[in-house]
Parts: C-alpha cells; structure tokens; sequence
C-alpha cells in the first residue's frame, strides 16, 4: 500500500491549547509528503442560536488557522482544511450534504493515512475509505451523558473499522473490549525539551517572596473540582497558587477574590515552560465522575519534565503512580497535607524529570511506527 498523505481530524481547532492530539499529529505528519488538519466537525447538536453563532465563527477560525498567526507549531507540509459545512448531526440529508462537501475538500482517504480522535456520521463515511484509518480514543465517550446513542453507536462503528485504535485510558479500551481485543494502550507523553530546563516567570517570582511555596494549576476548569480547590486556597494562606489559562467563563474565575491567588491568563505553547518552572507543585484537582474516569491529563508529564512534584485526585490512570513526588489525595484536608508536604522538598530531587524521561512522545510514537509497519 503505497501511501503519501495523512490526513487528521482532530476535535479542536490548531490554535486551541496544546493537547495529545496535536502532539500525535504534529510529529507523525514528519513521515509523510502532505498532512491534511482538518477542522473540527463536532458530535453535538445545539440549539438555533448556537448553530448561528457557529457558523459566523467560521470565518474566524479559518483565519485562526492561517500559520502566520498561530503560536502553536505548524509542520512545513500541513494544509489546513477549512470550509463552510453544516454543523447538525444525525440527520440523513444533512449527513450526505456535509459528506459531499468533505469529499471535495479532502485528499483522497483511499491514499491516506486518517487519523481520526472522533467520527460523526459523515466523518465515519471517509473514514472507511482510508488506505490506514486510525482512530485515536482520548474521550471516554460512551458514558458522556452529552452524546446521543446515535453519536456512541457511530463511535462503535469507527473502532470495529478502524485499521489501528489507541486510547491514553484503561478504562475506555475496557469499553471496547468485546468488539476490538487489539487496542493500543498509548498513554500520554511529554517533550522534556520543550519544558527543561528554563526560567521562571519574574513576575511570579516576585509575588512568590511573600509565600511559602507556590502551587500551580494549568490547564481548564471543565472537570475541576472547583470547591475543592477553593477550600485549599482558604486554608493555604501562606501558599501562593498559580492559575495558568484561560479561566474567564469557567468556575475558577471566582477565586480572583482570594489574596494568594494569581491568574496569568492564556499562555501560548511558547510561553508554558516558564510558567511551570515557577511553581513548585502542580496540581491536578479534577473530579472524579464517569466523565474523568477515561481522562489521563497531559499535564501530569509536563508537570514532571519541570522536575515538579505532582499532588492528584485519584483518577484510573494515574493512581498506581504514587511515589515520593507523585501523592494522590482526596478531600481538601488530602490535599492540603500532601501540599505541604511536597513543599518540605523531601523526596529524590530528580525523581519528577527521571520519570518524564522515561514517557516520551518520542518514545510514545514508536509505539505507532511499529503498528503502521505491520499493517502498511
């Protein structure tokens, strides 16, 4: 199978925050003459205003798109693919419409690797015709309790489809055991490069003077415990906690309130290794609901490859990884002791960075080469 092009449908736009799928997809595309990034085509379908209000964005999007303005790293053979389509799902005629207006668009799926992190119904159609589709799950979807059964059953079909199937969780390749036995476990990585060694941030440095340690946050609010973080922040007075994002619409944004509490905003993919190196522990307060028991957060391994130790809530993924610098705890008093404890700085200094070292996406990707080897 001779093949030339890949093609990826990630479920964000490239400008979007950094995630795995940008990881897998930006360093992939290095194996291939033309990659072909899609823009997001969605699962859900909203109300009328909403779908005004999407279709009026996609003029923006398309300029979001546009290398010259992105901060996120772009490969020198990407093409961008961005057109007006019908953002309604499940609904024959419509399918069939966005399907022809995909067909036009797209390189020829027949040639192609395509990669897909998820499939709607019109995407689904491509997707079967690829020469190697691969299908990347990051979403315990079929417990979201946002998705139509249509949506899950579309999902299902994509992996009894699909040439390859990876999924950064445990829990969601347990969903699809019955119908695919041979799903990848592909954990998230990290660039250790990209994030050590490397400056703090001065103006964090100086507020930091007045505390006992600094504690960071980045990522969104989506799945954080927002009441817990906010009990954590009352009862660390002495602590300063770091807030690195995009928070503004978000359940966080009331903790502006706080004195010991300091947002930096949206930081660019060039931006968030200075962060991080200006806290001391980072924190990943999620909940633990359906929806995060399939979540394995990228930021656990970009925490480490800033040599900084890691305070969790018990999610699947991530609870058997408990170690003098990695704690799990539960409940505020968990947390706050764990927090203090990781600022006593007693465990194996380099412990956090070893353990990133050995999760790359380096070595990550390997893992997909030799699937590609086998079935190409």
């Amino acid at each position: 199978m001779k093949i030339k092009n890949f093609v990826a449908f990630p479920t964000v736009h490239w400008s979007h925050n950094w995630e795995r799928q940008h990881e897998l997809i930006f360093r992939t595309s290095e194996w291939f003459e033309k990659t072909y990034v899609h823009q997001p085509y969605g699962l859900i379908n909203y109300g009328i205003k909403e779908l005004l209000e999407k279709i009026q964005e996609y003029s923006s999007n398309k300029r979001k798109s546009a290398p010259s303005i992105l901060t996120n790293p772009v490969g020198k053979n990407f093409e961008f693919v961005n057109h007006i389509f019908v953002p309604f799902h499940y609904i024959q005629a419509i399918d069939r419409l966005n399907y022809k207006i995909l067909s036009k668009k797209a390189a020829p799926a027949e040639g192609s690797v395509v990669y897909a992190g998820y499939c709607n119904a019109f995407m689904l159609h491509y997707f079967r015709k690829g020469g190697f589709r691969w299908l990347d799950l990051f979403a315990r979807r079929q417990v979201s309790e946002q998705l139509s059964s249509k949506a899950k059953a579309i999902e299902c079909e994509a992996v009894e489809t699909a040439d390859l199937i990876t999924a950064d969780s445990r829990t969601t390749i347990e969903d699809y055991a019955d119908i695919r036995p041979d799903i990848v476990y592909l954990p998230q990585g990290v660039d250790v490069g990209r994030f050590y060694p490397a400056d703090g941030l001065e103006y964090i440095a100086l507020q930091a003077a007045r505390y006992r340690g600094v504690v960071g946050y980045m990522g969104t609010d989506l799945v954080v415990d927002v009441a817990l973080m906010e009990g954590v922040i009352k009862k660390c007075s002495d602590v300063l906690f770091v807030l690195i994002g995009d928070f503004s619409r978000g359940g966080l944004s009331g903790l502006k309130k706080y004195p010991n509490v300091y947002f930096t905003g949206r930081l660019g993919y060039f931006e968030l290794n200075k962060a991080l190196n200006s806290i001391d522990v980072g924190l990943i307060p999620y909940l633990i609901n359906q929806r995060t028991s399939g979540v394995f957060p990228t930021k656990y391994y970009e925490y480490l490859a800033c040599n900084k130790p890691v305070v969790t809530t018990p999610l699947t993924d991530l609870v058997d990884k408990v170690s003098g610098h990695v704690l799990v705890a539960e409940g505020v008093k968990g947390f706050v002791e764990a927090i203090y404890e990781l600022l006593e700085k007693n465990y194996e200094q380099k412990a956090p960075l070893l353990e990133a070292m050995e999760n790359t996406w380096t070595m990550r990707l390997e893992v997909i080469k030799r699937e590609l080897l086998k079935k190409i």
